[in-house]
């Protein structure tokens, strides 16, 4: 760790323990609309983000509704969740306060939107803490695209190799990875089946914040 570290976190999953809401949100479009799913459906819908997971059941599941219809509906079933009931992951706020103390940059890119970001950090007493906290929205790209992130790199002004990323979803942390990120896979209970995938893909694996 370094002065001039610059850390980016993933929202869900990653910095706040709220997968289960979530994937209830998100997957409450096919339940609505009566589609069956596996278990792959959320895999593939987490990185996308709302208007990427919008824009999937529109062009891959046949949904007969507009982009900011879906978002709207899943933004008001979750909100009120992120602004009073989902908590920090543990040992996060210790591990961002002791960053923050070394005079690391601290940022967040999550593929939920700003408003749900924003209120849950702010309702854990963190938000203070970040420079900047983004929606993959703000730049018009999802966590399934490598472009992402090195144009997240060319915003922050540093090269990719300078960054040391966080994330739960391994769509995300592999395109990370490939776009040369310091990349951190962090455990959630989403991923109990990828363990040692992991483990073999990435050199860094964060199974609990409270051991950093």
């Amino acid at each position: 760790m370094t002065s001039k570290g610059i850390y980016i976190f993933d929202l869900d999953g990653t910095l706040i323990d709220s997968m289960p809401y979530f994937s209830r949100g998100m997957l409450s479009i096919a339940d609505d609309a009566g589609i069956e799913y596996t278990d792959e459906l959320i895999k593939i819908l987490t990185p996308l983000g709302y208007v990427g997971g919008a824009e999937y059941y529109i062009n891959h599941l046949g949904i007969e509704e507009t982009i900011d219809t879906i978002c709207e509906r899943v933004r008001a079933r979750l909100l009120p969740e992120y602004q009073h009931n989902i908590p920090l992951k543990p040992g996060v706020k210790k591990y961002l306060e002791k960053l923050h103390a070394y005079g690391a940059r601290l940022f967040v890119l999550t593929a939920s939107p700003y408003i749900m970001a924003e209120a849950s950090l702010k309702n854990n007493g963190v938000s203070h803490l970040f420079e900047k906290i983004w929606s993959v929205e703000d730049f018009g790209l999802t966590k399934s695209d490598t472009r992402l992130f090195f144009k997240v790199a060319d915003t922050i002004g540093c090269e990719p190799c300078d960054i040391h990323y966080f994330d739960d979803s391994l769509i995300a942390a592999d395109n990370a990875k490939k776009a040369g990120y310091v990349t951190y896979a962090v455990y959630d209970t989403q991923t109990d089946s990828e363990v040692e995938y992991m483990h073999r893909e990435f050199e860094n694996v964060v199974t609990s914040f409270e051991s950093m």
